[in-house]
């Protein structure tokens, strides 16, 4: 079963959410000690990463300012070079990154709702 390209933009989004629940507000140093959420968060980011991946280009042509590439190769770092994490670039994602890009892609899936997507 394939999903429709609206679905993988709220399966993103859900990812993005699930990640500033499961480890929103902690630093790295916190992380690297609370196994539960750290991996909670990596898991939700490989999700969300792959999710966008899947995202055909003239899709991501309509939200240029949504940061695609960054999604994906952080998924990729953390399934094929999981020794090179840096904590302090994912805690900074946490807190910095993810509820922008929440909106945005809550506004583009309103977007393809209203034109039938």
């Amino acid at each position: 079963m394939t999903r429709s390209d609206l679905d993988r933009l709220r399966d993103a989004k859900a990812y993005a959410q699930d990640a500033l629940h499961n480890g929103g507000g902690l630093e790295a140093e916190i992380l690297a000690q609370a196994k539960q959420p750290l991996h909670a968060v990596l898991f939700d980011r490989v999700l969300l990463g792959e999710a966008l991946g899947k995202v055909p280009g003239e899709l991501r042509a309509l939200a240029l300012d949504i940061p695609w590439k960054m999604a994906t190769d952080m998924r990729n770092l953390i399934v094929h070079a999981y020794w090179q994490i840096d904590l302090d670039i994912v805690a900074a994602v946490l807190d910095r990154e993810l509820d922008p890009l929440i909106q945005r892609l809550d506004e583009l899936i309103r977007r393809l709702e209203r034109e039938g997507g």
